[in-house]
């Protein structure tokens, strides 16, 4: 026989069940979702078809189970069933992508939604199926939902990351590492211009968390430290010895010195807006050569000094830059500061929130999974999902402590 032929026979259905072989068809409909069972039993008891079909494609009898798509077209499947015909005919009746047949039924809960279906999808996809049938369930929700908040080579590039052991809310845990990747591919754009490492399919999965919370923490800052919104530098600006220290209070400064310093400053948003530290430039004449943090003292209550003083790359600055520092220190004339019970309330500016989210918003129809106000109680659990998504993806960077 032709192996054309015979991959045409192997894809119909089977005529009848051997004699002498009996399935347990119970224990299959129990491995479905519990609210799907009992329609899922009436339809593998009235047909021998429609039970080989629940073994070989649990997806589409779960479809027809659970009354996915117009009526017509599932008469239309059920009718293809009876006849014999070639899975894919019953998956186009129901309009399913084929690759779903690999799934096993424990995948299926809850409504069938869109989900992708190209060929390039349907060839790739099968090298990430998960192992586990009780990882299944989540695992698919991540991947359609993941095709929906970016694009199918999202989709794909989720689906082979190992983070499926625990059960979880696929919009919440990636609905921002959706946007940062989609917006790392869009046109030109606001959100886009604050991506320092923009997504692309070969990152590891650490990579790209890290790089969309570090993109997180620069939306903040745009939204928290405006022209204004702090303006007590605690410590007087100056100079010491040849070098000049610059207060680093707002959106433009604090991302000029991340850019041109290589470093961190720019993640500094929470901690400046709720008065953690102080940032300043170390410069002689016009030239960056360090940045400084100011903070409590850890051992002397309400004194103030330096908790961190670094070069470009981060690199520890030289013994010239620290003795400016110090000398600079001395000339201040308070270095005490009462710790305040009150925290100053700065909020997120929600105009430039809608026009940073406004194409992302336009292509994925409002993207829900993204909150429209920006406010600290939102940002907060935008925080707590992504912390959680490091958790689980066993990520230890200290932008998620």
């Amino acid at each position: 026989m032709k192996p054309k032929v015979l991959d045409r026979l192997q894809r119909r259905l089977p005529v009848e069940e051997p004699r002498g072989a009996p399935r347990d068809l119970e224990a299959l409909v129990r491995r479905f979702d519990p609210p799907a069972q009992r329609p899922l039993r009436r339809l593998v008891t009235s047909s021998s078809r429609v039970a080989d079909l629940a073994e070989i494609f649990p997806a589409a009898v779960y479809a027809l189970a659970t009354r996915r798509g117009p009526a017509t077209r599932r008469r239309k499947a059920l009718e293809l069933v009876d006849a014999g015909a070639p899975l894919k005919d019953v998956a186009s009746a129901l309009d399913l992508p084929l690759w779903l047949r690999r799934l096993p039924p424990e995948a299926f809960e809850g409504p069938l939604g869109a989900l992708p279906a190209t060929e390039i999808f349907a060839r790739r996809i099968p090298n990430h199926l998960p192992a586990n049938p009780s990882e299944s369930a989540f695992w698919l929700r991540s991947v359609a939902f993941a095709a929906i908040a970016c694009d199918e080579y999202f989709a794909l590039w989720l689906a082979g990351q190992p983070i499926f052991a625990e059960a979880g809310n696929p919009e919440r845990l990636f609905g921002l590492l959706g946007a940062y990747a989609w917006c790392s591919g869009a046109e030109l754009s606001r959100a886009k211009s604050l991506i320092v490492v923009p997504w692309r399919p070969e990152m590891a999965f650490d990579t790209a968390v890290c790089a969309a919370k570090s993109w997180f923490n620069r939306l903040r800052l745009v939204l928290q430290l405006r022209h204004g919104a702090v303006i007590d530098t605690w410590l007087a600006p100056g100079e010491a010895m040849g070098f000049t220290f610059a207060p680093l209070l707002e959106q433009t400064e604090i991302l000029a010195e991340a850019h041109a310093m290589q470093n961190c400053a720019d993640q500094y948003a929470d901690r400046l807006s709720r008065d953690k530290c102080r940032l300043f430039s170390v410069r002689r004449r016009g030239t960056r050569l360090a940045t400084l943090e100011i903070g409590p003292h850890p051992r002397e209550a309400g004194v103030l000094t330096i908790t961190q003083l670094k070069a470009r790359h981060n690199m520890p600055a030289s013994a010239e830059v620290w003795q400016a520092a110090h000398a600079w220190l001395a000339t201040q004339r308070e270095l005490k500061r009462p710790a305040s019970p009150v925290v100053p309330e700065r909020r997120l500016h929600a105009e430039t929130w809608e026009a940073l989210m406004i194409a992302y918003r336009l292509s994925k129809r409002g993207a829900p999974w993204i909150p429209e106000a920006a406010t600290a109680a939102t940002f907060a659990a935008l925080e707590a999902d992504m912390t959680d998504l490091a958790r689980r993806g066993g990520i230890s960077s200290w932008l998620f402590t």
